[in-house]
């Protein structure tokens, strides 16, 4: 029987997949929602760029249609993080509560085969609100000069996360008994992970800040003397430090983390409003910028406050340790998509030697 349960079959997993994709897109409703979408996205994409195009100022059509490109694949994660939970946690309980789940295990289909073909089911319907934006985003991106490896990391993570989450919804569909249950369940997690984490991230500060003794570098003017440069004095002074370092994992895992974990990296030696080739950053950057910023080890150059010009600049102080969050990220979300799977293929096993209360079978 073992054997029968993890037995995977070409044809058996499309079977799920294409009767799952039948009673999904079944509903008109489902249709308007995704044409509101991509009427919504292209609009906010006009709306953005009309005031440049209107007055030929095409200088400033690039910054802002990086931004809007950046800003739209937020809204494509939120889209994505709002539909696959309500699509994937109420699909095997939901199929037990109407007593066709019965029917699928006493066919030929094995428990990995229907596990797998909702999961699928589940992601190209969670990619869908994707697949949409794309007339909107791609002209964004060319306009915006996005990077082609650029514009495939976004699409790779968004497509990872749609799995995960999915997979997520899967194990709490198949352990939990009331399909509303379970959907719920599954927003608590998620929202808790966007939401709550990095609030938690934040409240942390107050408990990991504590008084220390720093060597401050700060530039010394000689106003008499304008013609002589400056000097680079170093200070003993007594600081607050904050080690938000330490709650990191709590940010780990979050989804827009991820996201904009994708985003081209800013060069802070340069200067601050344009990466190494000159372009300007978008949200993405600017939050992975910021997120690696406060989540690094102080370092003494946090407290360098010189111009490389000035006399006495030390320069063996070396550069701020910048940690990159996301193979944590997928880590920690691939571990609990696999684990999730795991423990729906187990629960559609049968015989079934357990089962709830006023369960239904067929």
């Amino acid at each position: 029987m073992r054997n029968g349960t993890f037995s995977l079959r070409p044809r058996g997993l499309w079977l799920v997949t294409a009767l799952e994709l039948r009673q999904r897109i079944r509903s008109v409703r489902w249709y308007v929602a995704l044409g509101v979408w991509t009427v919504v996205l292209l609009g906010l994409g006009l709306l953005a760029l009309a005031p440049a195009l209107y007055t030929s100022q095409w200088v400033t059509v690039a910054p802002v249609a990086r931004v809007m490109f950046s800003l739209q694949m937020v809204l494509v994660l939120i889209a994505m993080l709002l539909v696959t939970p309500a699509l994937s946690a109420g699909s095997i309980n939901g199929d037990r509560t109407a007593g066709t789940l019965a029917t699928l295990q006493a066919s030929l289909l094995s428990p990995i085969e229907i596990v797998l073909g909702k999961l699928l089911a589940g992601i190209l319907t969670g990619l869908a609100f994707m697949v949409l934006a794309m007339p909107s985003a791609l002209p964004l991106a060319l306009l915006g000069h996005v990077s082609v490896f650029y514009l495939l990391r976004v699409v790779v993570m968004i497509c990872f996360l749609t799995f995960c989450v999915t997979a997520l919804g899967l194990g709490l569909s198949a352990i939990t008994q009331r399909q509303l249950g379970s959907v719920v369940l599954a927003y608590v997690l998620v929202f808790g992970v966007t939401i709550v984490g990095p609030i938690l991230w934040g409240v942390s500060a107050t408990f990991l800040t504590s008084e220390r003794e720093v060597t401050a570098y700060y530039t010394q003017y000689d106003y008499e003397n304008s013609g002589e440069s400056d000097v680079c004095v170093a200070e003993t002074t007594t600081r607050p430090v904050w080690r938000m370092d330490l709650a990191q994992p709590v940010m780990w895992p979050n989804p827009l983390i991820m996201l904009a974990e994708t985003a081209p990296t800013i060069d802070v030696d340069e200067d601050w409003d344009q990466f190494d080739d000159g372009r300007t950053p978008d949200a993405l950057s600017i939050i992975k910028f910021g997120m690696r910023e406060v989540s690094s080890p102080p370092h003494p150059s946090d407290y360098n406050n010189c111009d490389p010009a000035d006399e006495n600049y030390p320069d063996d102080l070396g550069t701020p340790l910048s940690i990159p969050m996301w193979p944590m990220g997928m880590a920690a979300w691939g571990i609990v998509a696999l684990i999730s799977l795991a423990v729906s293929v187990l629960r559609l096993a049968v015989p079934i030697k357990r089962l709830g209360a006023g369960t239904r079978i067929a």
